[in-house]
């Protein structure tokens, strides 16, 4: 099929890249037809599925997933305990809920939390597109460092730059000097823009510095 369109040409190229997909489902059929659905689509993946919170951790540190699509909620684990997690290891991975039909309010929630977005098992089409967008907004992060994302998330969580100076144990000139290079390599312009590329990302707010540092 001949594609004229630069933007669709692009969506096809990306959705043809290699994908490493981590699902958390207790249904095997459910995560196989999930799998398949997306190689349908012209998806290139490997893919893992996981239904505790164990086997989640230990995939977030060997499998190093691209994206996650989580079930709303497990026997032994949830998308909030998902989100936590990722936050905790493998921050900025974006976390997308696949479940059967939830009450709007519910699906609100999950976007709140930090997921990337909510979409129904029984209405998939848009996970390939919601994957590729996902996984392109986070593309610039691996132009930071890891003291620039720890910056990054401070000061995206309301930080002032002496408190996060004292937080990492940087002069205030240092952590000025971070904040100008990694706001140059997103290409924002003002702090209100950081802020809501952290929020775009999934980076929960920082409650506790110390947490930075675990």
């Amino acid at each position: 099929m001949r594609i004229h369109n630069p933007g669709e040409r692009k969506m096809r190229e990306e959705i043809e890249s290699s994908f490493r997909i981590l699902m958390v489902d207790e249904s095997e059929a459910d995560a196989a037809k999930v799998f398949r659905q997306l190689r349908e689509a012209g998806m290139r993946l490997a893919a893992e599925r996981v239904q505790t919170e164990e086997e989640l951790a230990k995939a977030l540190h060997e499998f190093i997933p691209d994206i996650i699509l989580s079930e709303y909620s497990l026997p032994m684990l949830d998308y909030r305990m998902t989100l936590k997690l990722v936050q905790a290891i493998r921050p900025g991975t974006p976390v997308i809920v696949m479940s059967g039909p939830l009450q709007e309010e519910d699906a609100g929630a999950c976007v709140r939390s930090g997921a990337e977005s909510f979409i129904s098992k029984l209405n998939p089409l848009m996970l390939p597109s919601t994957i590729v967008a996902a996984v392109e907004a986070r593309k610039p992060l691996s132009r930071l460092t890891a003291r620039q994302v720890q910056v990054m998330r401070l000061v995206a969580s309301g930080y002032r730059t002496h408190e996060v100076a004292e937080a990492l144990k940087l002069s205030a000139k240092t952590v000025e000097s971070h904040r100008h290079q990694l706001m140059r390599k997103l290409g924002l312009e003002r702090s209100a823009c950081l802020i809501r590329y952290a929020i775009r990302v999934g980076f929960a707010p920082i409650l506790s510095p110390a947490s930075l540092m675990e």
